[in-house]
């Protein structure tokens, strides 16, 4: 009788758990299948933004309506990156301590492009897009001038002709 009982609840538990398995199986097919449709229509470029080191993302300054939609820029030779400097007049592991600084740096800086990239650990403003290294050295010193100690020249890729 003892062993009647023991075989009749591994038999349940056994019936139990193959019916789990088969809902798992079910559902990860579901899933695999739904991360297949996803993996196809996805298209990185579409999120893709401005890297720099890293590829750390880049957030100029001008709002949203300035900036050109992803296929005029994609067309346009204004956009292309090329070699060059910005300089770095701020870094911070606080994000919202960059923030603060970025919008002083806009009041201090308005026709000036800048850019908040994370780059962990650390949130750096960096600012401009200059061709020549003395055109940055130059807004460097102005930056020191303007109450930003800590500025220094970032070479990095930059717009050759930033969009308006």
């Amino acid at each position: 009788m003892k062993r009647f009982v023991v075989l009749f609840v591994a038999a349940a538990l056994a019936g139990c758990g193959g019916g789990k398995e088969a809902s798992r199986e079910g559902a990860s097919g579901s899933l695999q299948e739904d991360l297949r449709k996803y993996e196809a229509d996805f298209r990185p470029s579409d999120h893709d933004s401005v890297g720099g080191p890293g590829g750390a993302s880049s957030t100029p300054a001008t709002s949203a309506a300035d900036k050109p939609s992803a296929q005029e820029t994609a067309a346009s030779p204004e956009s292309d990156l090329v070699p060059g400097f910005r300089v770095q007049i701020f870094a911070s592991t606080d994000i919202d301590a960059a923030k603060a600084k970025k919008a002083e740096a806009e009041a201090d800086f308005p026709s000036e492009y800048l850019y908040l990239q994370y780059d962990p650990p650390a949130y750096k403003l960096r600012a401009g897009n200059f061709l020549q290294r003395y055109e940055a050295d130059r807004f460097a010193r102005l930056a020191v001038e303007k109450g930003f100690t800590d500025s220094w020249v970032v070479p990095e890729k930059v717009f050759k002709q930033p969009p308006h």
